[in-house]
């Protein structure tokens, strides 16, 4: 069975609740598309971009001028490294861990659980 999802928290709800397949649509489909890489990042790069995002102001968020030396590291684009500040790096990694990619068209994305 599958279940549709709009925002990050029904996304994580989904993921918890190890649904067999989650339909992501809208704009937070376009946006894990896009920070999709990140998932498989390796270690050293991973250590780097957490601590990266973890220095930006809470307040203004990330600007241009921190993006740039992480998507020079990461192979990223600067907008995917931004969505991964506000959709959190830690929900992406669990997601693509956790699914594969069935299907992407703008605006939605198809994703079924691994098997074990």
């Amino acid at each position: 069975m599958s279940v549709e999802v709009r925002t990050k928290e029904e996304l994580t709800r989904a993921k918890d609740r190890g649904e067999s397949e989650i339909i992501v649509v809208g704009k937070l489909a376009d946006e894990l598309k896009k920070t999709k890489k990140l998932a498989y990042v390796g270690a050293g790069t991973l250590a780097a971009l957490t601590a990266a995002l973890a220095a930006t102001p809470f307040t203004g968020g990330m600007s241009m001028f921190a993006a740039a030396p992480i998507a020079a590291l990461t192979g990223l684009e600067i907008s995917g490294i931004i969505i991964a500040a506000s959709l959190g790096l830690s929900l992406i990694i669990a997601v693509f861990k956790g699914y594969d990619e069935i299907s992407y068209k703008k605006g939605e994305l198809k994703l079924k659980r691994k098997s074990s």
